[in-house]
Protein backbone atom coordinates (compact mmCIF):
# COMPACT_ATOMS: atom_id res chain seq x y z
CA UNK A 1 0.00 0.00 0.00
CA UNK A 2 1.22 3.55 -0.66
CA UNK A 3 2.39 5.52 2.55
CA UNK A 4 -0.09 8.83 3.51
CA UNK A 5 2.15 11.59 4.71
CA UNK A 6 -0.22 14.70 5.62
CA UNK A 7 1.13 17.45 6.48
CA UNK A 8 -0.60 18.80 10.08
CA UNK A 9 -0.67 21.97 12.01
CA UNK A 10 0.47 20.97 15.75
CA UNK A 11 -2.86 22.17 17.05
CA UNK A 12 -5.96 20.57 18.96
CA UNK A 13 -8.30 19.99 16.51
CA UNK A 14 -5.44 17.59 14.24
CA UNK A 15 -4.25 16.11 17.70
CA UNK A 16 -7.47 14.78 18.29
CA UNK A 17 -8.01 13.12 15.03
CA UNK A 18 -4.54 11.39 15.44
CA UNK A 19 -5.50 10.33 18.45
CA UNK A 20 -8.56 8.70 17.36
CA UNK A 21 -7.12 6.72 14.75
CA UNK A 22 -8.61 3.49 13.82
CA UNK A 23 -5.68 0.36 13.86
CA UNK A 24 -6.53 0.20 9.80
CA UNK A 25 -5.28 3.42 10.00
CA UNK A 26 -2.19 3.26 11.65
CA UNK A 27 0.30 1.28 9.68
CA UNK A 28 0.61 3.49 6.74
CA UNK A 29 0.12 7.09 8.34
CA UNK A 30 3.33 8.93 8.32
CA UNK A 31 2.03 12.55 9.50
CA UNK A 32 4.60 15.23 9.45
CA UNK A 33 3.67 17.91 12.48
CA UNK A 34 4.20 21.50 12.38
CA UNK A 35 5.09 23.22 15.51
CA UNK A 36 2.96 25.95 15.67
CA UNK A 37 4.06 29.93 17.02
CA UNK A 38 2.22 29.99 20.76
CA UNK A 39 1.64 33.43 22.08
CA UNK A 40 2.95 32.37 25.60
CA UNK A 41 6.62 32.28 23.57
CA UNK A 42 8.73 29.40 22.92
CA UNK A 43 8.91 27.33 26.12
CA UNK A 44 4.94 27.51 26.40
CA UNK A 45 4.97 25.82 22.33
CA UNK A 46 7.51 23.22 23.12
CA UNK A 47 5.58 22.33 26.30
CA UNK A 48 2.02 22.13 24.98
CA UNK A 49 3.68 20.53 21.81
CA UNK A 50 5.28 17.40 23.69
CA UNK A 51 1.87 16.91 25.75
CA UNK A 52 -0.36 16.57 22.73
CA UNK A 53 2.17 14.51 20.83
CA UNK A 54 2.46 12.17 23.93
CA UNK A 55 -1.19 12.16 24.50
CA UNK A 56 -2.34 11.56 20.91
CA UNK A 57 0.09 9.64 18.96
CA UNK A 58 -0.50 5.97 18.95
CA UNK A 59 2.44 4.04 20.00
CA UNK A 60 4.74 3.06 17.61
CA UNK A 61 4.04 5.54 14.92
CA UNK A 62 6.96 7.43 13.78
CA UNK A 63 6.15 11.86 13.43
CA UNK A 64 8.06 14.03 11.23
CA UNK A 65 8.64 16.98 13.18
CA UNK A 66 9.14 20.74 11.41
CA UNK A 67 10.12 23.60 13.59
CA UNK A 68 10.27 26.10 10.57
CA UNK A 69 7.87 28.37 12.27
CA UNK A 70 9.57 28.31 16.20
CA UNK A 71 13.34 27.54 16.02
CA UNK A 72 14.78 27.42 18.80
CA UNK A 73 13.60 28.09 22.50
CA UNK A 74 14.02 30.54 25.18
CA UNK A 75 17.50 29.69 25.70
CA UNK A 76 18.32 29.70 21.99
CA UNK A 77 19.13 26.01 22.07
CA UNK A 78 17.92 24.37 19.03
CA UNK A 79 13.87 23.43 19.39
CA UNK A 80 14.01 20.23 17.30
CA UNK A 81 16.68 19.09 19.75
CA UNK A 82 15.00 19.83 23.13
CA UNK A 83 11.65 18.18 21.53
CA UNK A 84 13.41 15.15 20.74
CA UNK A 85 14.76 14.38 23.96
CA UNK A 86 11.62 14.89 25.37
CA UNK A 87 10.00 12.72 23.38
CA UNK A 88 12.91 10.07 23.25
CA UNK A 89 11.96 9.48 27.26
CA UNK A 90 8.65 9.16 26.63
CA UNK A 91 9.42 6.73 23.83
CA UNK A 92 7.05 8.63 20.43
CA UNK A 93 9.86 8.31 17.54
CA UNK A 94 10.40 11.42 15.67
CA UNK A 95 11.67 12.35 12.05
CA UNK A 96 13.63 15.99 11.92
CA UNK A 97 12.55 18.05 9.05
CA UNK A 98 15.57 19.58 7.35
CA UNK A 99 14.69 22.57 4.70
CA UNK A 100 17.73 23.08 2.49
CA UNK A 101 17.40 27.16 3.34
CA UNK A 102 18.20 25.73 6.90
CA UNK A 103 21.31 27.34 8.66
CA UNK A 104 23.74 24.75 9.32
CA UNK A 105 23.18 24.67 13.22
CA UNK A 106 19.72 23.66 12.39
CA UNK A 107 20.86 20.79 10.01
CA UNK A 108 23.21 19.66 13.09
CA UNK A 109 20.55 19.50 15.53
CA UNK A 110 18.24 17.67 13.20
CA UNK A 111 21.53 14.99 12.85
CA UNK A 112 21.96 14.88 16.82
CA UNK A 113 17.80 15.13 17.13
CA UNK A 114 17.54 12.19 14.21
CA UNK A 115 20.49 9.71 16.20
CA UNK A 116 18.02 10.10 19.93
CA UNK A 117 15.57 8.23 17.22
CA UNK A 118 15.63 6.08 14.35
CA UNK A 119 18.55 7.56 12.85
CA UNK A 120 15.83 9.07 10.01
CA UNK A 121 15.15 12.66 8.75
CA UNK A 122 13.19 14.16 6.23
CA UNK A 123 14.61 16.50 3.33
CA UNK A 124 11.34 18.92 2.48
CA UNK A 125 11.53 21.02 -1.18
CA UNK A 126 9.40 23.46 -1.48
CA UNK A 127 6.75 24.81 0.41
CA UNK A 128 8.08 28.22 1.75
CA UNK A 129 7.23 31.44 0.62
CA UNK A 130 10.47 32.78 0.15
CA UNK A 131 11.19 29.61 -1.93
CA UNK A 132 8.27 27.68 -3.00
CA UNK A 133 9.27 25.86 -6.41
CA UNK A 134 11.51 22.68 -4.98
CA UNK A 135 14.12 22.30 -7.21
CA UNK A 136 16.93 19.67 -7.74
CA UNK A 137 19.44 20.57 -6.04
CA UNK A 138 21.34 17.62 -5.25
CA UNK A 139 24.91 19.49 -4.13
CA UNK A 140 22.67 21.37 -1.46
CA UNK A 141 20.85 17.93 -0.59
CA UNK A 142 24.54 15.85 -0.37
CA UNK A 143 25.73 18.57 2.21
CA UNK A 144 22.45 18.82 4.35
CA UNK A 145 22.96 15.31 4.61
CA UNK A 146 26.99 14.99 5.55
CA UNK A 147 25.84 17.27 8.13
CA UNK A 148 23.43 15.89 9.57
CA UNK A 149 25.15 12.91 9.18
CA UNK A 150 22.69 10.96 7.48
CA UNK A 151 22.56 9.07 3.77
CA UNK A 152 19.97 8.77 1.52
CA UNK A 153 18.82 5.15 2.84
CA UNK A 154 17.50 7.15 6.03
CA UNK A 155 16.07 10.31 3.96
CA UNK A 156 12.55 10.58 3.55
CA UNK A 157 12.10 12.86 -0.23
CA UNK A 158 9.40 15.17 0.40
CA UNK A 159 8.84 17.05 -2.70
CA UNK A 160 6.57 19.75 -1.30
CA UNK A 161 4.40 22.11 -3.80
CA UNK A 162 2.14 23.96 -1.53
CA UNK A 163 -0.47 25.08 -2.83
CA UNK A 164 -2.79 24.13 -5.85
CA UNK A 165 -5.92 25.12 -6.81
CA UNK A 166 -6.43 24.62 -10.19
CA UNK A 167 -5.83 22.68 -13.48
CA UNK A 168 -3.57 24.81 -14.63
CA UNK A 169 -1.85 24.42 -11.44
CA UNK A 170 -1.75 20.55 -11.44
CA UNK A 171 -0.38 21.13 -14.93
CA UNK A 172 2.66 23.46 -13.58
CA UNK A 173 3.30 21.42 -10.47
CA UNK A 174 3.41 17.84 -12.27
CA UNK A 175 6.57 19.30 -14.62
CA UNK A 176 8.22 20.95 -11.43
CA UNK A 177 8.11 17.67 -9.85
CA UNK A 178 9.09 15.18 -12.80
CA UNK A 179 11.90 17.82 -13.20
CA UNK A 180 12.89 17.06 -9.74
CA UNK A 181 12.84 13.38 -9.60
CA UNK A 182 14.78 13.34 -12.79
CA UNK A 183 17.33 15.71 -11.82
CA UNK A 184 17.94 14.00 -8.31
CA UNK A 185 17.53 10.56 -9.94
CA UNK A 186 17.66 7.28 -7.56
CA UNK A 187 19.63 7.92 -4.47
CA UNK A 188 18.36 5.28 -2.54
CA UNK A 189 16.32 7.33 -0.80
CA UNK A 190 13.87 5.37 2.19
CA UNK A 191 11.03 6.71 0.27
CA UNK A 192 9.72 9.91 -2.14
CA UNK A 193 6.40 11.59 -1.16
CA UNK A 194 4.67 14.11 -3.22
CA UNK A 195 2.93 16.54 -0.97
CA UNK A 196 0.82 19.66 -2.04
CA UNK A 197 -2.55 21.18 -0.45
CA UNK A 198 -5.89 22.30 -2.44
CA UNK A 199 -8.48 23.30 0.59
CA UNK A 200 -7.93 27.91 0.00
CA UNK A 201 -7.10 29.61 2.91
CA UNK A 202 -10.59 30.74 3.53
CA UNK A 203 -13.91 29.60 3.24
CA UNK A 204 -15.97 32.78 4.49
CA UNK A 205 -17.03 33.49 1.12
CA UNK A 206 -18.58 30.21 0.60
CA UNK A 207 -22.16 29.80 0.25
CA UNK A 208 -24.62 29.20 3.55
CA UNK A 209 -26.98 26.19 4.09
CA UNK A 210 -25.77 24.10 1.41
CA UNK A 211 -22.97 21.89 0.27
CA UNK A 212 -20.78 23.31 -1.98
CA UNK A 213 -17.83 20.71 -3.41
CA UNK A 214 -14.19 22.17 -3.83
CA UNK A 215 -11.78 20.11 -5.80
CA UNK A 216 -9.00 18.44 -4.29
CA UNK A 217 -6.45 19.20 -7.40
CA UNK A 218 -4.15 17.51 -4.36
CA UNK A 219 -5.04 14.19 -4.98
CA UNK A 220 -5.28 15.09 -9.10
CA UNK A 221 -1.89 16.02 -9.29
CA UNK A 222 -0.51 12.88 -7.26
CA UNK A 223 -2.90 11.28 -9.66
CA UNK A 224 -0.97 12.04 -12.55
CA UNK A 225 2.45 11.14 -11.39
CA UNK A 226 1.46 7.45 -10.78
CA UNK A 227 3.44 6.35 -13.18
CA UNK A 228 6.93 7.78 -11.22
CA UNK A 229 5.33 5.87 -7.55
CA UNK A 230 5.20 8.20 -5.06
CA UNK A 231 4.33 7.78 -1.66
CA UNK A 232 1.16 10.71 -0.85
CA UNK A 233 1.54 13.91 1.24
CA UNK A 234 -1.40 16.44 1.46
CA UNK A 235 -2.08 19.10 4.11
CA UNK A 236 -5.44 16.91 5.48
CA UNK A 237 -8.33 19.76 5.50
CA UNK A 238 -5.95 22.78 6.24
CA UNK A 239 -4.44 25.19 3.94
CA UNK A 240 -0.70 25.11 3.66
CA UNK A 241 0.17 28.24 5.01
CA UNK A 242 0.55 28.83 8.60
CA UNK A 243 -2.12 31.20 9.85
CA UNK A 244 -3.16 32.92 12.60
CA UNK A 245 -6.68 32.27 14.24
CA UNK A 246 -9.40 34.74 13.37
CA UNK A 247 -13.33 35.12 14.43
CA UNK A 248 -15.29 32.43 15.52
CA UNK A 249 -16.34 30.39 12.37
CA UNK A 250 -19.97 30.04 11.40
CA UNK A 251 -20.81 26.20 12.08
CA UNK A 252 -18.78 24.67 9.47
CA UNK A 253 -17.20 21.30 8.21
CA UNK A 254 -14.76 20.49 5.57
CA UNK A 255 -16.19 16.76 4.35
CA UNK A 256 -13.78 15.16 2.04
CA UNK A 257 -15.29 12.43 -0.75
CA UNK A 258 -13.16 11.06 -3.75
CA UNK A 259 -13.00 13.78 -5.78
CA UNK A 260 -13.68 16.70 -3.93
CA UNK A 261 -14.31 18.48 -0.44
CA UNK A 262 -17.58 19.03 0.27
CA UNK A 263 -18.19 22.64 2.35
CA UNK A 264 -20.58 22.98 4.49
CA UNK A 265 -21.46 26.66 6.44
CA UNK A 266 -24.49 26.90 8.60
CA UNK A 267 -25.95 30.09 9.69
CA UNK A 268 -26.36 30.78 13.40
CA UNK A 269 -29.90 30.38 14.94
CA UNK A 270 -31.55 33.71 16.15
CA UNK A 271 -31.08 32.66 19.64
CA UNK A 272 -26.99 32.50 18.72
CA UNK A 273 -25.14 29.40 19.79
CA UNK A 274 -24.08 26.33 17.04
CA UNK A 275 -27.02 24.41 17.29
CA UNK A 276 -27.38 24.60 13.65
CA UNK A 277 -24.53 22.68 13.24
CA UNK A 278 -27.11 19.37 14.08
CA UNK A 279 -28.70 21.03 10.36
CA UNK A 280 -25.72 20.70 8.86
CA UNK A 281 -25.17 17.23 10.05
CA UNK A 282 -29.02 16.05 8.98
CA UNK A 283 -28.31 17.00 5.84
CA UNK A 284 -24.25 15.32 5.74
CA UNK A 285 -25.95 12.28 6.49
CA UNK A 286 -28.58 12.45 3.94
CA UNK A 287 -26.70 13.16 1.47
CA UNK A 288 -24.76 10.80 -1.40
CA UNK A 289 -21.45 10.91 -0.21
CA UNK A 290 -21.85 10.37 3.69
CA UNK A 291 -19.90 6.63 3.66
CA UNK A 292 -22.17 3.67 3.00
CA UNK A 293 -20.72 2.26 6.49
CA UNK A 294 -22.32 5.60 7.55
CA UNK A 295 -20.38 6.10 11.19
CA UNK A 296 -18.25 3.22 11.55
CA UNK A 297 -16.18 4.68 9.19
CA UNK A 298 -14.05 6.59 11.51
CA UNK A 299 -14.29 8.33 15.04
CA UNK A 300 -15.18 12.05 13.44
CA UNK A 301 -18.25 10.20 11.17
CA UNK A 302 -19.37 8.73 14.59
CA UNK A 303 -19.66 12.65 16.48
CA UNK A 304 -20.87 13.90 12.93
CA UNK A 305 -23.78 11.07 13.35
CA UNK A 306 -24.14 11.56 16.68
CA UNK A 307 -24.54 15.48 16.01
CA UNK A 308 -27.35 14.40 13.20
CA UNK A 309 -29.27 12.83 15.90
CA UNK A 310 -29.10 15.99 17.94
CA UNK A 311 -27.42 14.52 20.87
CA UNK A 312 -25.47 17.21 22.79
CA UNK A 313 -22.78 18.69 21.84
CA UNK A 314 -22.66 20.38 18.86
CA UNK A 315 -18.97 21.35 18.89
CA UNK A 316 -16.83 24.49 18.03
CA UNK A 317 -14.08 25.42 15.48
CA UNK A 318 -11.87 23.15 17.28
CA UNK A 319 -14.44 20.03 17.14
CA UNK A 320 -15.19 20.15 13.57
CA UNK A 321 -11.74 20.45 12.51
CA UNK A 322 -11.11 17.31 14.45
CA UNK A 323 -14.35 15.23 13.22
CA UNK A 324 -13.37 16.66 9.83
CA UNK A 325 -9.81 15.76 10.11
CA UNK A 326 -10.44 12.25 11.60
CA UNK A 327 -12.82 11.81 7.93
CA UNK A 328 -10.18 12.71 5.84
CA UNK A 329 -7.76 10.76 6.99
CA UNK A 330 -9.58 7.51 7.07
CA UNK A 331 -10.78 8.59 3.29
CA UNK A 332 -7.43 9.12 2.12
CA UNK A 333 -6.18 5.56 3.74
CA UNK A 334 -8.73 3.96 2.20
CA UNK A 335 -8.34 5.75 -1.36
CA UNK A 336 -4.64 4.50 -0.83
CA UNK A 337 -5.64 0.85 0.47
CA UNK A 338 -8.51 0.43 -2.33
CA UNK A 339 -7.30 1.94 -5.65
CA UNK A 340 -9.63 0.79 -7.78
CA UNK A 341 -12.48 1.79 -5.49
CA UNK A 342 -11.38 5.83 -5.61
Amino acid sequence: MVGYWPVLKGREGEFKALSQLGDRDVSHLHPLLEVCPSDGGTTKASVGFVRKVRESVPAGMTVGVDTTHVRTNDEGRPLIVELAEDLEQWGVPIAPVIRLQDPDDHVLACGEAARLHSGNVIIRLGSLTADPDPVADAPRIARALSLAKVGPERCHLMVDMGEVSSDRDVSRAELVVRNVLDGLGDQGWHSVVVTSGAMPPAISALPRNEATPLTRWDWKLWGRLADRSPQFGDYGIAHPAMQTGGRAPLPSLRYTSSENWWIYRWDRPETGGNNSFYDLCETLTSSDHWPFVGPEFSWGDRELARCARRQPGPGNATSWRAWGTSHHLAHVTSELANPAAS
